[in-house]
């Protein structure tokens, strides 16, 4: 599994989900939404709100197979996609 976590340097939310997110043993990418090419994914994947984690298997990084926008969404997310 991979993830694509959105946030912004202002979400008081954020930092705590990117902490939590480095210590999990998946592969992914921080998106700062409030950038223009931030912005643009977030639009391209319907996030509407940060912290939003997207988990896609590793075979297709274009299908959603789960989102989470707290700790227990992410390790709820993690346990039912175990590989």
């Amino acid at each position: 599994m991979k993830y694509l976590l959105f946030t912004t340097p202002t979400c008081p939310n954020c930092l705590a989900i990117k902490e939590f997110i480095k210590n999990v043993e998946l592969k992914g990418d921080f998106i700062d939404a409030s950038t223009d090419d931030g912005l643009k994914k977030a639009v391209d994947f319907n996030v509407s709100s940060v912290p939003t984690v997207l988990f896609f298997n590793n075979n297709n990084k274009e299908k959603i197979i789960a989102e989470a926008h707290n700790i227990n969404d992410i390790k709820n997310a993690i346990e039912k996609n175990k590989d």
